[in-house]
């Protein structure tokens, strides 16, 4: 096995020939030499591939057209786990149609603990029926930077890369670009007119956050770039309707709702903690908003006012509190269905809610 370690503009490339003949490439990063950060590392790889070993090769345009199309990238993280058979999925789907510019499987969190156990949960329910219904309606917005093969020419297509490689100029545009790169990556290839599709079948594993502060700083990247790309495109959405004829009106509409209702879910969360605590522990509505909404305001002014350590332990604190103030709500709730008729208010959401995610649950592999 021989071994070539070469000097690039980036850092490094470390050429290995395996014993089977294949070329492998480990390119090493300098951060002196160019910006720190996922998303730069991914302008890195892909101009590499795209530009130097695609583009300027001695071939002629339909040649080089031709190795784009039948080229394709698979997006990994360090610590997903999959199988070929998962690749070879994607590929059937990505060969169905010219105009898939990629394609993603379900993600299945591993590692341990409480935090690991509502991840399970968060993402089955995320590949059941969000990812699903985009699939259906439309195409996914989203393709994960975990486990997602791109074709190449998608990626070399006018305004995907050459936008992807911009600097973040305004706050917005900071959470766009920097808080969630695979999000921006894909709102930029359907603005184009290609087609991201969701292949059930291809499983892939990775891990998940088990600490509560990592959990925290994910998902405080990943909730407000989520909607500010989806603002994004859909603040576009005639041109990109124009482009792409996988998004109609109609999903575009269903996007719109999804976005409103993201809006209004913190006012919503929190009418229904005070509601259940009312039902819970038979106090007035008035008195139990006011319990509520003092930490909830002292939390804000936090967020405002403080380092992200000091957030972190506070969210962390009001998030012990809260956990035993709903495990006595669960509790009265249970009292109050076993006293109550079945048909009753609460019995009835309870049942339903339940029998709907179970009856999914049976239903998909």
């Amino acid at each position: 096995m021989s071994r070539i370690l070469l000097n690039t503009p980036y850092g490094g490339r470390l050429v290995v020939k395996l014993p089977a003949g294949t070329l492998l490439f480990v390119h090493l990063k300098d951060k002196k030499l160019i910006r720190h950060k996922k998303r730069w590392s991914q302008v890195m790889y892909m101009y590499y591939l795209l530009g130097h070993r695609i583009m300027d090769s001695p071939l002629s345009i339909e040649d080089r057209q031709q190795m784009a199309d039948n080229t394709f990238i698979l997006a990994i993280d360090g610590d997903s786990k999959f199988k070929p058979e998962a690749v070879m999925r994607l590929m059937n789907r990505m060969k169905t149609k010219s105009d898939i510019g990629c394609a993603c499987g379900r993600i299945h969190p591993i590692g341990s603990g409480v935090m690991v156990w509502y991840q399970k949960f968060e993402y089955a329910i995320g590949h059941w029926f969000q990812k699903a219904a985009e699939h259906v309606f439309g195409c996914v917005l989203c393709a994960p930077g975990c486990f997602s093969l791109f074709r190449a020419s998608a990626l070399m297509d006018d305004n995907i890369m050459h936008k992807y490689t911009k600097t973040a100029q305004e706050p917005r545009h900071f959470v766009q670009y920097d808080q969630g790169e695979d999000r921006w990556l894909s709102t930029l290839m359907l603005k184009q007119g290609y087609r991201i599709e969701y292949v059930a079948a291809s499983d892939a594993e990775t891990y998940a956050p088990e600490g509560f502060e990592e959990f925290f700083n994910q998902r405080r990247r990943w909730t407000p770039s989520s909607i500010a790309n989806t603002i994004d495109l859909l603040a576009d959405y005639k041109r990109t309707s124009a482009n792409n004829h996988s998004i109609s009106k109609s999903y575009i509409a269903y996007q719109f709702m999804v976005v409103f209702f993201s809006m209004l879910a913190p006012a919503i969360i929190f009418t229904m903690l005070v509601f259940a605590q009312v039902s819970a522990f038979r106090v007035e509505s008035t008195k139990m908003m006011m319990y509520n909404g003092i930490p909830v305001s002292l939390f804000i002014v936090v967020c405002f006012t403080t380092s992200s350590n000091v957030q972190l332990l506070i969210a962390k604190l009001m998030s012990v509190v809260y956990a035993f103030v709903m495990l006595a709500v669960l509790i009265a709730t249970l009292t109050q269905i076993v006293l109550e008729t079945v048909v009753s208010p609460t019995s009835t959401f309870i049942v339903s809610m339940v029998f709907h995610i179970h009856s999914r649950c049976l239903s998909s592999p």
